[in-house]
């Protein structure tokens, strides 16, 4: 995706909060960790990691983002992640992808590339195709709306199932599965129909 339909997304869009994935990732990383967060926006997530003693750096295509992101004190970088990420093997404790890989086309080669980078983990969280209310809109002939400006946001699709067996074949090892969002305590029990955002913990 180039350069320029993200510096308009993040015109339209404005400034992003608090996500419960956040806290959910928040809670896996362990103090004093080294974070690489790919598609970092504005850096709200990297923000909130401060007071985990965490060395932080973060890496988006927006200016405009990044440019909130230095205000919030944070070491960000602008690069094109269809690109190589740069850095060499075990930089980083934990490399996190929060609602990022389904921008990306060739997501296995930037989940490879995490999994090079990564000791500890990488965090990913993902828009579940398979919700229940997206079953639902499938079934009237609609299809399921998961972006937040524009259709042309998201060039990849999972299940929970298929984003599962995606990253076995990969060579990862999926530590934890977290619903962030969707049908309180029935996603829990059934992630893959009744939750709408999934967290996944990786591990390289």
């Amino acid at each position: 995706m180039t350069k320029n339909f993200y510096e308009d997304y993040w015109d339209k869009r404005g400034e992003s909060g608090y996500r419960p994935r956040y806290k959910i990732f928040y809670n896996w990383i362990e103090d004093s960790s080294g974070v690489l967060e790919l598609g970092c926006g504005d850096g709200y997530f990297g923000q909130m990691l401060k007071d985990k003693d965490v060395d932080y750096t973060g890496c988006d295509i927006s200016e405009k983002a990044l440019k909130i992101a230095k205000e919030r004190g944070l070491d960000v970088f602008q690069r094109k992640l269809e690109d190589k990420v740069g850095f060499p093997d075990d930089s980083f404790d934990y490399v996190v992808m929060s609602e990022f890989l389904e921008h990306v086309v060739d997501s296995e080669k930037l989940l490879k590339e995490a999994g090079r980078i990564a000791r500890k983990g990488i965090l990913v969280s993902i828009p579940n195709i398979a919700y229940w209310k997206f079953r639902f809109q499938l079934l009237g002939g609609r299809f399921p709306k998961q972006w937040a400006v524009s259709p042309r946001e998201h060039l990849r699709y999972w299940s929970v199932k298929d984003f599962e067996n995606t990253a076995v074949s990969l060579g990862f090892k999926v530590k934890e599965v977290r619903p962030s969002n969707g049908r309180k305590i029935l996603r829990d029990w059934w992630p893959n129909l009744f939750g709408f955002q999934v967290c996944f913990y990786l591990k390289p």
